[in-house]
């Protein structure tokens, strides 16, 4: 596999983007309680990662991006797993947060959500959506430097559960890398060659029968970005954001 593979198809936010059907645009730091729909624009969840939170520094400027590009505050969503340092737990766990948030933000909304995930938050999302039915409200998944095939950095947090997830070949990612995406979401994993915490870097994209097995799935190669660089850096965020909207 090299890294300029990607899957087959593109997505269906991108395919309308580049139509110029779909307006690429986002906002603020968090909705809170009920949100009336200021368009007809997804909100967007943002999802942290592996003893990350939601109030370092990289998702305020995203938060900020997204702002530039025309959302309303009411139309991103910052989701708070923990404080800095103490979100180690299983995605089986973090999963049950993100569903609820997906749910209450699909009925203010009256709409499907996208969500931009980091890291673990990544394999948060997708367990939520795979396993446990959130893909009803979900249009598109963006993972930024996900181990969705593991990585052998998580051994150095072995005594969490989390880090004994992400370990390549773990009971985890084997139940959920099945073979089967769900088919109403559209994924996009982005990944790096210089991805510090990700190895080898490759186990950042999805599994070829994964991409292969839906319409709307992409691995999206992105050169010389660490880690933190892929969720605060800028040419990271113009690669994904046309799979908004």
């Amino acid at each position: 596999m090299t890294h300029q593979q990607v899957s087959r198809t593109i997505t269906r936010r991108g395919f309308l983007a580049g139509l110029g059907a779909a307006s690429v645009t986002a906002a603020g730091i968090t909705g809170i309680g009920s949100a009336a729909p200021a368009s007809d624009r997804s909100p967007v969840l943002m999802v942290h990662g592996f003893l990350d939170s939601r109030r370092t520094p990289w998702w305020d400027i995203t938060t900020h991006r997204l702002q530039e590009i025309g959302y309303t505050d009411d139309e991103l969503y910052l989701l708070r797993l923990g404080a800095l340092g103490t979100t180690v737990d299983s995605p089986t766990v973090y999963a049950e947060e993100v569903t609820a948030k997906l749910q209450s933000m699909s009925t203010d909304h009256g709409s499907d959500v996208d969500i931009i995930a980091h890291s673990m938050g990544g394999l948060d999302s997708r367990w939520a959506i795979e396993k446990m039915g959130a893909d009803q409200y979900v249009d598109s998944l963006i993972t930024l430097g996900t181990p969705h095939q593991g990585t052998y950095v998580a051994y150095l947090a072995y005594i969490t559960p989390g880090g004994r997830d992400m370990i390549p070949g773990s009971d985890f990612l084997r139940e959920l890398n099945d073979g089967q995406l769900a088919e109403s979401v559209d994924y996009t994993a982005l990944w790096s060659n210089f991805d510090e915490l990700i190895t080898p870097d490759e186990y950042a994209m999805l599994p070829s029968p994964e991409c292969e097995s839906v319409s709307s799935a992409r691995n999206v190669f992105i050169p010389y970005k660490g880690h933190i660089q892929l969720a605060l850096d800028e040419a990271v965020f113009e690669a994904y954001a046309p799979s908004l909207g």
